[in-house]
């Protein structure tokens, strides 16, 4: 967290005293708020250009003190109260303010036990919610330090949500300025990270910018969210506010991706995956603790699991490889690796038995999915990657273009395929290898906006969306990940009583009319009455319809319930379709 200028002005009104009572009034348009103090107003906002202070550390004399007032720095914030209340102009300033108030990263506070140091909780950074939030987040924390976990969700606040990226003081302060000036705008769907880019180039960084990439951020990697081959590369960031909630330019782009991986075979740049090595004597043992799924496979199969907390709700989703009998590879998410790599260090054993390490700079990635993907990848190994040599859930050592590789045959798109691993200063190689190979085959360089797509078509599941720690693996439809006959596991017994008592609810696909982009979080209505709200949301190229999935009661889970969803005001039709829109029996993706 960082220390930024916040400021706020004191005045008395000639004659008249305002009564107490009076409502906050906040005007986002023009970055202020206004509220009674002691007969006057008391005038607040968000500078678009704040300052931030001791990077380097704060003097440990520093207490209870304030900086000089900046009057140039607070004048726009002046400027809009007036505009608002123009009788502000006539009022008298008693005082300008000027503390330090702690900023994260993402505005939200720091919440929850520190790694490595037991008994050590964290209430922090509370970002503007002090006096709105103190209730509730000592009520948190206190159940943290008490019971052992909070009993409400509260990954958005998890102090393990920043990576290492933010071990420096100035990437986290650049980012708090960032989150700072955007408190009172309008967050879009397709905002993206402005400061401190680029932090982590990808290894094929130079390649992708030839091929048109447009780049987003996640945990300080850039990633290719699209291919512009004729505006060419480029970093996405404000310029995507100008598409607000509204169908993107690059809509149809998109589509064309989606269609290539659907259609013959599409490539992608993955390197900021997670990837935790999880090695020794007490590895196994650790994961059947931490995972629902039982992890006692042969060396070679990679197994799809939860971590689960106490109440059974989904605290990670990832996928787990055994590369030796005693060595495991956990990948996770982009944005979760911090938080998954210290879930595990919080578990682990006393006699020291096993040995956790981050790997994920270390190794790049590259996804290759469609049709013709085993095409390819016979083009360049020599090894036999057939069927039957090479299933579903396995992985292989492979060398391509004089690389050793490990490919893990999963799928995040519903399509034959591979994540294919590598140090990543041969990921260049790799990559040559495989677009030189896959030319003939149509081979298509593609983003994660298309995987987004392609995965709801499917109805993959994606941590904190769809899935999140205050959701079970029944209600979510990943009942098949449960090995309740394995020894006990964090979250068994939770489950157990869900099993038998039922699930109340359950994770929904819904399809819907007309054209308008759905994103996630609208309401969801039957009769007039609101049933729930989308969790994920957006459009299936393959399926033609908008898709969303949704956590609705039983008894309106039946395919063909007619519902309706609010997308701006209007009522669009909306019914609840089969689980998995394309190919639900898996047989491409085993083929």
């Amino acid at each position: 967290m960082t220390p930024l200028t916040h400021q706020h002005l004191a005045t008395k009104i000639t004659n008249y005293k305002l009564p107490k009572g009076t409502p906050v009034l906040r005007d986002p348009a023009n970055l202020v708020y206004i509220r009674e103090e002691q007969g006057g107003f008391l005038i607040g906002g968000f500078e678009v250009n704040p300052v931030a202070h001791f990077t380097d550390g704060a003097p440990w004399d520093f207490t209870q003190k304030l900086f000089p007032p900046d009057w140039e720095l607070f004048d726009p914030i002046l400027q809009g109260a007036i505009k608002r209340v123009p009788i502000i102009e006539k009022a008298e300033a008693i005082k300008l303010v000027n503390g330090p108030e702690a900023i994260t990263p993402d505005s939200r506070p720091l919440l929850g036990p520190v790694v490595g140091v037991r008994g050590f909780f964290v209430a922090a950074g509370l970002s503007h919610t002090g006096f709105g939030g103190g209730g509730a987040i000592g009520q948190i924390v206190a159940e943290w330090i008490v019971e052992g976990e909070p009993s409400q969700d509260t990954h958005e606040y998890n102090v393990r949500r920043f990576g290492e990226i933010y071990r420096d003081a100035n990437v986290t302060a650049e980012r708090a300025k960032e989150s700072y000036k955007y408190y009172y705008f309008l967050r879009f769907p397709h905002d993206e990270n402005e400061s401190a880019r680029p932090l982590h180039r990808n290894p094929l960084d130079a390649r992708l910018k030839e091929l048109g990439a447009v780049f987003g951020e996640k945990n300080g990697f850039e990633r290719v969210n699209y291919f512009d081959r004729g505006a060419g590369s480029r970093r996405m960031g404000a310029d995507q506010r100008a598409w607000g909630w509204g169908k993107p330019a690059f809509f149809e782009q998109v589509g064309e991706e989606h269609r290539a991986v659907r259609e013959r075979v599409g490539i992608f740049e993955m390197s900021s995956f997670g990837k935790i090595d999880v090695q020794g004597k007490g590895a196994l043992a650790l994961l059947q603790k931490l995972c629902d799924s039982n992890l006692d496979k042969p060396v070679g199969r990679v197994v799809y699991t939860q971590f689960l907390n106490a109440r059974g709700g989904i605290e990670s989703d990832l996928t787990i490889t055994r590369l030796a009998n005693d060595h495991f590879r956990v990948t996770t998410g982009s944005a979760f690796v911090s938080r998954d790599l210290g879930w595990i260090q919080m578990h682990l054993p006393e006699e020291n038995s096993v040995e956790v390490k981050d790997v994920t700079t270390e190794y790049a990635c590259i996804g290759m999915w469609g049709p013709f993907s085993r095409m390819v990848l016979r083009q360049v190994t020599k090894d036999d990657v057939s069927n039957e040599t090479f299933p579903y859930m396995t992985a292989k050592r492979l060398r391509i273009n004089e690389c050793e590789i490990l490919a893990q045959r999963v799928t995040y798109v519903g399509e034959l395929g591979w994540e294919i691993y590598m140090r990543s200063d041969d990921a260049p190689k790799v990559f040559d290898a495989l677009m030189r190979a896959g030319k003939e085959f149509g081979i298509t360089p593609c983003g994660y906006k298309a995987l987004e797509s392609l995965r709801l078509e499917k109805s993959y599941r994606y941590w904190t969306t769809d899935i999140t720690p205050a959701d079970n693996p029944y209600e979510a439809g990943l009942g098949f990940c449960v090995h309740l006959n394995k020894d006990n596991f964090i979250g068994r017994d939770a489950l157990m009583k869900i099993k038998t008592e039922g699930a109340q609810r359950k994770l929904t696909t819904l399809t819907m009319d007309g054209s308008a982009s759905i994103y996630g979080g609208e309401a969801i209505s039957m009769n007039g009455t609101v049933v729930g709200r989308l969790r994920s949301g957006g459009y299936g190229y393959t399926v033609g319809k908008n898709i969303g999935l949704a956590y609705l009661p039983m008894e309106l889970t039946k395919e063909g319930t007619e519902l309706s969803v609010e997308v701006f005001g209007e009522k669009i039709s909306a019914r609840v379709d089969a689980d998995v829109l394309y190919d639900a029996e898996g047989k491409r993706i085993k083929a």
